[in-house]
């Protein structure tokens, strides 16, 4: 289809992308003081979930899953290392690929970020409800 043809775009307030940078942005802002006490961000606090939930992961697995570039991923994985809450070392397989995985401290972080996940997304879903009525 020639440019000419293509339909208008809406606002970008009415855009998909931009209500999902906005939740994202809320999620934050909301829950990164909750997150101040483990010295981690909600990104972080993702990443010790996710593998919570999938066990050890190489790296470049954490980046497929958490669809972040290398570099963000690598920074904070020595971020929860230097923190206590994730061990690296070499993968069994591949000398060249870093895996990791939960220390215990980690693993206790994890299920209260995945607690505190499960109230947020309660409140969400009571506001949304809220709005239809």
């Amino acid at each position: 289809m020639a440019e000419a043809e293509l339909p208008p775009l809406p606002p970008i307030e009415e855009r998909y992308s931009f209500l999902m940078h906005r939740i994202n942005a809320h999620l934050a802002r909301i829950c990164n003081p909750m997150f101040r006490h483990w010295q981690v961000d909600i990104d972080m606090a993702r990443m010790l979930v996710v593998l919570k939930q999938e066990g050890d992961m190489a790296a470049g697995e954490i980046v497929r899953f958490m669809a972040l570039p290398q570099s963000t991923i690598s920074h904070q994985l020595k971020r929860l290392e230097k923190l206590g809450y994730v061990e690296r070392s070499i993968g069994a397989r591949d000398s060249r690929v870093m895996v990791a995985s939960l220390t215990a401290r980690g693993r206790e972080v994890a299920a209260e970020s995945n607690e505190l996940s499960r109230k947020v997304t309660s409140a969400m879903v009571a506001a949304i409800a809220h709005m239809d009525g």
